[in-house]
């Protein structure tokens, strides 16, 4: 299986996540029962927040997770293992495994941890209110579960029949977002903000991420666009924000990293979840809950930055992905056979000349995994 950004594309399971060294840490701010980070915790491989609780995976493909569990969002289940991913919902919490299968726990008034009868090969998951959705390998996408107003998935804004060639995908309340392979974002839901109304004019988008009744989306050029619910300004882009290369959107509040692994953080901020703590940089992970704020940061003089994959091939030996690059930075190529491995075997870098550039590496067989550094 390939790393790099949570799509699993045939055999290959791909990750929009770095996995630190072993000098890295896990800073949380803000407020609630999901600041108070287990002290023994590091290592961690990827973070995701729920509205209050949080959820970390860790290299063995264990998940720790810690915060606000009236309703067990917090109880890891005993024999859970082989974890790629985790995504967590107002109180319930969902774990994505190497075999393409997804196991949820927490509270399950509208099935929304239950998972739908013959779900598998699935390679990313996004849990929202009191529902949930996947992404399978063949591009397509299912959701489950209930908008917060009793209706269910597919009512007031059905799923948008075209599923196909789908890259990403994002949950909010009770609105959805998916990202195809051209760019392109189509949402689906709840839309009294309009929250799921995409801009018709959105195109070249990379990464997108949904609020509690907001959505973002990343252009290709660093570009943040915002739409929906702005009660505390969660839509309006700070003056002067570029270069952006990761987002992530709390219920109210926003998060972005910059090219430099620097973050900026906007929106509701009552809590102390808007202020980050001076001087972080090397950031390589970000999520957000309502109260709350968690980045992951590499303790190290390089910046590492995952970035998103098009057009992913195995071939004879030869695994190539192509991503979209910036003039004056470099593209690497890096695997490692299993997941647990400690570092990355490194591919001579590549130059980016402000298109797509193909990256490629031997593949030594149809398992290991890969990522591609922006530095």
């Amino acid at each position: 299986m390939r790393k790099y950004r949570g799509v699993l594309v045939g055999c290959f399971l791909v990750f929009a996540t770095v996995k630190p060294s072993s000098a890295s840490s896990l800073l949380v701010w803000g407020s609630g029962a999901a600041t108070n980070v287990p002290p023994e915790l590091t290592n961690v491989v990827s973070v995701a927040a729920g509205s209050g609780h949080c959820l970390a995976v860790l290299p063995d493909g264990s998940v720790v997770s810690w915060g606000e569990n009236s309703y067990s969002q917090t109880n890891v289940p005993m024999d859970l293992s082989n974890v790629v991913a985790v995504s967590g919902g107002f109180y319930h919490s969902l774990a994505l495994k190497m075999d393409g299968t997804v196991v949820g726990w927490g509270r399950n008034t509208h099935a929304q941890r239950t998972m739908p009868e013959g779900l598998s090969n699935v390679v990313a998951l996004a849990a929202g209110g009191e529902h949930s959705v996947a992404l399978r390998s063949n591009g397509t996408v299912v959701n489950w579960g209930q908008y917060s107003d009793g209706t269910p998935t597919y009512s007031e804004m059905p799923i948008p029949a075209d599923r196909s060639n789908i890259v990403a995908i994002a949950a909010g309340s009770d609105h959805d977002l998916m990202l195809r392979s051209d760019g392109t974002v189509s949402g689906w839901g709840l839309d009294m903000d309009g929250q799921a109304t995409v801009p018709p004019d959105l195109s070249n988008v990379v990464a997108i991420a949904c609020g509690g009744y907001h959505s973002l989306a990343l252009r290709s050029d660093g570009v943040v666009i915002g739409w929906g619910r702005n009660y505390s300004g969660q839509t309006d882009m700070p003056p002067g924000l570029s270069n952006v290369v990761k987002i992530t959107a709390g219920y109210e509040h926003n998060i972005a990293v910059r090219s430099d692994g620097t973050i900026v953080t906007w929106g509701a901020g009552l809590d102390g979840q808007t202020n980050a703590p001076a001087g972080v940089s090397n950031v390589v992970a970000i999520t957000a809950g309502k109260p709350f704020s968690v980045a992951l940061v590499e303790e190290s003089t390089a910046t590492p930055f995952v970035l998103i994959a098009k057009e992913w091939v195995y071939s004879n030996g030869v695994f190539s992905v192509s991503v979209q690059s910036r003039v004056g930075k470099m593209y690497r190529l890096e695997y490692k056979e299993k997941l647990s491995d400690s570092g990355w075997n490194q591919l001579p870098p590549q130059s980016g000349d402000g298109g797509r550039i193909r990256l490629s590496g031997p593949a030594t067989g149809p398992e290991g995994y890969f990522r591609v550094r922006e530095e």
